[in-house]
Order: structure tokens, then C-alpha cells, then sequence
């Protein structure tokens, strides 16, 4: 069984169609919970995302391993082992950037792939750009949080990457990698980790610029470079660009109160609202429409991945109208590829998840509080949410009752549509997405 497990296969089906393009979503954090969510308050209880309607669909395993043991299985994965699994077509231990668990072998990924084939590539998102699924696409770190020069030495509670110091030979922070690595578009936050200057005292947008990259900070430069056909580095924030939704009055979920006598003090209900922090900053959709407008001249092709980052950063702090608002926005960003491959139906459109989240919707109140006196109610914090179908949908985050919500180990959903969609079928490996990938663009 281990063997098996650090050797994934492709499940076999019909023959694979080739594709001129792909654009790779994924949100992060999502799965048959957190979709849910999103679409009970979004479309009602009866509705469907749009990527739903895709007619290859299949649930993913999300398999990580052990650091000091790689034959070893680990239950629970994070961004950066989801990321390499389906970026590099490894499982990998948690915390590693397109690297074997174990050895620190840098492994091939599918952007990597894709440019050494002639094709244009991109990279959008709503984190920073350095973040953990955005870099396990183009960089080969031993952790993930080693985003700029200044994170790469060790703290008193992360050994952090000094090995991967160009002093020691290595390629540098996350930052580094991304600033000289010639991705056509590079879409999303991070200004602070390329603010940075690197080990020779350089600062990391300079090396960026020197490598030719035209550098914008908001919509106004992302409108000015439409007609620049060289790379973009785009960075809309400091750090991962802030939730397009909010809950009313900074609303989020919160422990049970229970009184002296042991009744049951309900959570407020709440709705969602813009968030008035967003700006003027690009959404999702803005910067999946740019991206492809860039790529879409590109003569061979182009491969392109776009993250909805926060619904699993929204999850961590219990923030049900933060996810729902980012699981929106991933859908339109998906609406706009499929607006694309309406035009270009060589494009091959997958939907995917690098791990599940704690959110799950329960009753409230309890179905098995027999009386009016019985204290049964959810642990860890909950929030109830005013539906535009006029119900309370309640929402438990049980991981945790005061820090942060933990990731989950539940198998993940994956959509596909175009050609080659047609190996996205049954229950396969996370992994299993590089390769079908690699095969529907020919890079065998």
C-alpha cells in the first residue's frame, strides 16, 4: 500500500484529447462542506455553481507523508504538499515547495513543463504570489513560509531554509525564484516579501525588473499594461489581498454561550456585506480576465493557474461570509474561462482543491435535544447566517474553540471540461491532475 502511495498512477480511461490550453483553478480549502456553504447562502439550496455543470467530475484523495519517514502516511495535508501533488504529480510532506519529502529533490511542475514546451505561462491569485499553491507552481523550497530573503534563517519554532540560501547553493526565497523565472503573468499580493533585499543586497523588485518585468501595484497599471506584451508581475498588496465579503458588523462565528442555568444563549443571526477594506483593488475575475487576455495570443498555447486563496484563510478564523464571498469569486473567475473556451474550445478547464477545511453546516438547534432544558449544542464556534431564502443556516468551526481552525482530511472535488476532462472520473489521486494534465498538453 505505502508503495503505491509515493508512486502514484493515472487512472486509464479513454484515450486523451490534446489541448492547446489550460487554466487550472483552485480554491483553497474547498470542499463538499464549504462548497455547500457557499452555495446554500449565494444561490439557495437548489442551486449550482457553474462549475458544477461541468460533465467530468470526480473526487480527489489528498495524500501527504511524513518528513522524516516518507513511506508513512500524514492524514492531514496543507497548501504546500496539495499544491506540489498537483503542480509537481509527487506527495510530498507538508510545508514543501515542489521537493520530495525526505531528500529535498527538486521536482518538475506542470508550469515548468508547459514553458519548456513553448508555451506562455500565468499565475493569478488572491494570496500573496509567494504563498504555498501559487509557489509550489514555479519554485523548489524545503518550506514554504521562506517566501522572501528575510525568511529564509531559522526561528525559535521553524527551522525555516537555510540550506536553500544562494550562499549555500541553493535558488533563494520563494520571492527570489518568482522575480527571475519568466512567468508570463504573475497576478495577486506579496509587495512586502519582493520589498525586500537579497543576500547580496539587492532588492528583489529590482531583480525582478532587471529580468524585464513591468511591476503595477493596482487596476490603473493593470489597464496601462494591456498593450505590453512582455511578463507582469502585479501586486496588489502587502501580503494576501483582502476578502471581497465581510459579515455585518465584522460578524463571525464565535463560541456557544451557555447561562448559569444552563440555557443555550443562540447566536446572533447575521448577513454578508461588501467588504469596504477590498478597495479599488482587482477582484478574482478582473485578474483571470487580464491574465487570459494577456495569454490568449500566445501561438502555442499556455498553461495557467488561479487560486481563490482565502476561502481556506477565511475558514481558519471562522469567518463563514469571508469564504462564501471568496468561493463567489472563484466562481466567476471560472465563469470567465468558460466565456474563453466558448471562443477557444481547445481549452481544457479544470476545477480542483489542494485540501479540506472545519466549516460544516449543523442543525440548530440541536435534532437530539429531547427537551427545552437540554444543553446540546455544537462545540468549538458557530454562526448562524440570515439566508436569502429567508431561512438560518447555522455553521460550526469544531476544530478549535480560540485559535486558529484546523485543515481536514476529507477527499476533495474536482470538475473538468474540455478536452482531456474526460480522465477526470471516479476517485483518484490529487496528484493524478499533473498527469492529466501533462497528457491533454502533449508534454509527455
Amino acid at each position: 500500500m505505502l508503495a503505491l502511495l509515493v508512486t502514484p498512477r493515472l487512472v486509464t480511461g479513454q484515450a486523451a484529447e490534446t489541448a492547446r490550453s489550460v487554466v487550472l483553478f483552485v480554491g483553497d480549502g474547498v470542499d463538499d462542506h464549504q462548497l455547500t456553504i457557499a452555495r446554500n447562502y449565494l444561490l439557495g439550496a437548489d442551486g449550482v455553481f457553474v462549475f458544477e455543470t461541468f460533465e467530468h467530475q470526480a473526487a480527489a484523495k489528498v495524500l501527504t507523508v511524513l518528513e522524516a519517514d516518507p513511506r508513512v502516511p500524514e492524514y492531514v495535508g496543507d497548501s504546500a504538499s496539495g499544491g506540489t501533488a498537483i503542480a509537481a504529480g509527487v506527495v510530498t510532506s507538508r510545508g514543501r515547495i515542489a521537493t520530495r519529502a525526505g531528500t529535498g529533490e527538486p521536482v518538475p511542475t506542470l508550469l515548468e513543463l508547459a514553458a519548456g514546451a513553448g508555451k506562455r505561462t500565468g499565475i493569478v491569485t488572491t494570496s500573496s504570489v509567494t504563498d504555498a499553491t501559487p509557489a509550489s507552481f514555479v519554485a523548489h523550497i524545503g518550506g514554504r513560509f521562506c517566501e522572501g530573503p528575510s525568511d529564509m534563517l531559522p526561528t525559535p519554532t521553524d527551522p525555516r531554509c537555510p540550506d536553500d540560501l544562494k550562499a549555500r547553493g541553493g535558488a533563494g526565497s520563494i520571492a527570489e525564484q518568482l522575480a527571475v523565472s519568466g512567468v508570463d503573468v504573475l497576478l495577486g499580493g506579496g509587495y512586502e516579501h519582493f520589498d525586500q533585499p537579497d543576500e547580496a543586497g539587492v532588492s528583489v523588485l529590482r531583480r525582478a525588473r532587471e529580468a524585464g518585468y513591468r511591476i503595477v501595484r493596482g487596476p490603473a497599471g493593470l489597464r496601462e499594461a494591456e498593450g505590453d506584451s512582455g511578463p507582469i508581475l502585479g501586486l496588489f498588496g502587502d501580503g494576501t489581498l483582502p476578502v471581497e465579503w465581510v459579515g455585518e458588523g465584522g460578524s463571525r462565528a464565535r463560541p456557544v454561550q451557555v447561562t448559569a442555568a444552563g440555557q443555550v444563549i443562540a447566536p446572533e443571526p447575521f448577513r454578508c456585506m461588501e467588504n469596504p477594506d477590498f478597495g479599488s483593488r482587482p477582484t478574482l475575475e478582473a485578474m483571470t480576465r487580464s491574465a487570459l487576455t494577456r495569454l490568449e495570443s500566445a501561438p502555442t498555447g499556455f498553461f495557467l493557474m488561479v487560486e481563490s486563496a482565502s476561502i481556506d484563510k477565511q475558514a481558519h478564523r471562522g469567518d463563514p461570509c469571508g469564504q462564501i464571498g471568496e468561493t463567489r469569486a472563484l466562481d466567476q473567475a471560472v465563469r470567465v474561462a468558460v466565456a474563453f473556451q466558448e471562443r477557444h474550445p481547445d481549452t481544457l478547464i479544470l476545477v480542483a482543491s489542494d485540501h479540506g477545511h472545519a466549516a460544516q453546516i449543523v442543525p440548530w438547534p440541536s435534532l437530539f435535544a429531547m427537551r427545552r432544558s437540554d444543553a446540546q449544542y455544537p462545540p468549538g464556534k458557530v454562526a448562524r447566517l440570515r439566508t436569502l431564502e429567508g431561512g438560518l443556516m447555522a455553521v460550526s468551526y469544531g476544530t478549535n474553540t480560540h485559535y486558529l481552525e484546523e485543515h481536514t482530511g476529507t477527499q476533495v472535488p474536482v470538475y473538468a471540461q474540455g478536452p482531456g476532462a474526460a480522465a477526470v472520473r471516479g476517485l483518484i489521486r490529487q496528484s493524478d491532475l499533473f498527469r492529466i494534465v501533462r497528457r491533454a498538453l502533449a508534454l509527455e
